[in-house]
C-alpha cells in the first residue's frame, strides 16, 4: 500500500472520474458540488480501505466507458426505454416538460422537440388541446428560471396566434409524477377519456408507466431525440446517450420502489 501522500495524489487523479459520473446522474450539478465531489473522493483516498474502493470504482468506470464506446450496450439499454405507439384520436395532448436554458430563458432542445411533436399531432387533428407544464424555477437549479410552460406557450402563440390549440397549464410542476397526478385530476374533472402522451424516446417508458398507474388511458407518442443520433452508430452519440439512459433507469428504479409504476 503506498504512503499517505502518494495515496492522496493518486486519489486526486482518480476522483476526477467522479466528475463526469456526477454529471451523468445530474447534468445540473454546479461548480460547487463538483468541486466537493472531487475533494471528497480525494480525502477518502487517504484511508487505506476507501482508497481500495476508489481504485476499484475507477476500474469499473473505465470498463463501463469502454463498454459504452465499443459495444452495442447503449443501444440495447436505449431500446428498452422506448414506448412508441400509433397515434389515435384523443381528448388531450400532454406535452411533458423537458429542460430549460435558464440564463437565456429559452427551451432546451428536448423541450422544443416535445413541443414540436405535440403541435404536429394537434395540426393532424388528433386532439384539440394540449397541456404545458407550468414549472417552478428551483427544479432547474435557479429560482429565477422562467416557467417552461409559459415560454412554450409564447412560442405556440408566435407560431399560430389565436388560431392555435387550446392550452391548459399544469401548475407548479416539478416531476413526471406531479405531471401525471395533475393530468389525472384534469381528466376526471373534465370527463376526458384518452390522452396522447408526448415525450422524448428514452423518457417514454417511465412516463407512460407513471400515467397508466393512475388509471389513465394513454397512447405514448415519442418526439425526435435532439441530443444524439438514435441509431447510436457513433461512439460520440453512445457517450451522449449515457446521461439520459442512466437517469431513466435510475428513475425507473426510484418510481418502482415508490409504487409509482
Amino acid at each position: 500500500m503506498p504512503g499517505l501522500s502518494v495515496r492522496l495524489l493518486i486519489a486526486g487523479g482518480l476522483s476526477l472520474l467522479l466528475l463526469p459520473l456526477g454529471l451523468v446522474i445530474n447534468p445540473e450539478l454546479g461548480l460547487g458540488p463538483l468541486v466537493g465531489l472531487w475533494l471528497g473522493g480525494t480525502l477518502l483516498g487517504g484511508w487505506g480501505p476507501t482508497f481500495r474502493v476508489l481504485l476499484g470504482g475507477s476500474v469499473l468506470c473505465a470498463l463501463l466507458i469502454a463498454a459504452v464506446v465499443f459495444t452495442p450496450l447503449t443501444r440495447v439499454l436505449t431500446e428498452g426505454l422506448i414506448v412508441n405507439e400509433v397515434p389515435q384520436k384523443a381528448d388531450l395532448i400532454v406535452v411533458l416538460g423537458g429542460g430549460m436554458h435558464c440564463g437565456a430563458g429559452e427551451l432546451e432542445a428536448s423541450s422544443l422537440a416535445r413541443l414540436e411533436k405535440g403541435l404536429e399531432l394537434w395540426r393532424a387533428g388528433y386532439a384539440p388541446r394540449i397541456t404545458l407544464s407550468d414549472t417552478v424555477g428551483e427544479i432547474f437549479g435557479d429560482a429565477r428560471c422562467p416557467s417552461l410552460g409559459r415560454v412554450a406557450a409564447q412560442r405556440v402563440q408566435a407560431l399560430h396566434g389565436d388560431e392555435g390549440p387550446e392550452i391548459l397549464f399544469l401548475p407548479q410542476m416539478r416531476t413526471t409524477r406531479t405531471e401525471a397526478l395533475a393530468v389525472a385530476e384534469l381528466v376526471r374533472a373534465r370527463g376526458y377519456r384518452r390522452v396522447l402522451l408526448v415525450t422524448t424516446p428514452t423518457h417514454s417508458r417511465r412516463a407512460v408507466g407513471a400515467f397508466r398507474k393512475l388509471g389513465l388511458e394513454v397512447v405514448s407518442v415519442v418526439s425526435t431525440e435532439p441530443r444524439f443520433d438514435m441509431t447510436l452508430t457513433k461512439s460520440a452519440d453512445r457517450l451522449r446517450a449515457l446521461t439520459p439512459v442512466t437517469r431513466e433507469y435510475l428513475g425507473l428504479l426510484t418510481y418502482g420502489l415508490r409504487g409509482w409504476l
